[in-house]
């Protein structure tokens, strides 16, 4: 695969102090899930099958509609072209919550971008594992579907929380200063 798939996801890591935050709580939902899951019995085979199954298709279906929603974000972005959006062209970002890539710092626009191109690039290789995993269900053994399952909900809970991010950035790059 072309390197040039993963620079989204390579540059917003590189352009992020402190990125263990935005981890920490979908970590923690995950194991929670993982722990829940572990814990109580759901039944026969079939029934985890059939709980796993849905979880999944219910899950592809999400993703496709934030992808979608996410290029919608990066359509809007990239071809506005207002003041809102050449004033976050010329201005840096904060030095405290971005690290310079490649020697310059960053716009807040070149931010934004980031963001919504970094989760665009995650949803769509979830969207991939999703598609494995319902594929494979069948051959793997029911303590590593529940294990499967956390990871899911650690990957979705990290989606949102980087697109929650993304929309309130849009949202105040397009709302008028107060002063």
């Amino acid at each position: 695969m072309n390197k040039i798939i993963f620079v989204p996801v390579i540059d917003y890591l590189k352009s992020r102090k402190k990125i263990f935050l935005k981890f920490i709580f979908p970590i923690l939902l995950g194991l929670i899930a993982l722990v829940f899951a572990l814990l109580f019995d759901f039944g026969e085979e079939r029934v985890v099958l059939e709980i796993f199954s849905d979880f999944i298709n219910v899950q592809i279906n999400i993703v496709a509609i934030l992808i979608s929603f996410s290029v919608a974000i990066i359509t809007i972005l990239v071809s506005a072209d207002n003041e809102n959006i050449r004033q976050l062209k010329d201005r840096a970002s904060s030095e405290k919550l971005y690290k310079e890539v490649n020697g310059k710092r960053l716009s807040l626009f070149q931010i934004m971008l980031s963001n919504i191109a970094y989760n665009t690039t995650i949803e769509v290789f979830y969207l991939i594992i999703l598609i494995a995993f319902s594929l494979s269900k069948t051959i793997v053994p029911i303590v590593a579907l529940k294990i499967i399952l956390s990871f899911c909900v650690v990957v979705i809970v990290h989606i949102f929380t980087v697109l929650l991010e993304s929309v309130s950035q849009m949202y105040l790059t397009f709302w008028e200063k107060k002063e």
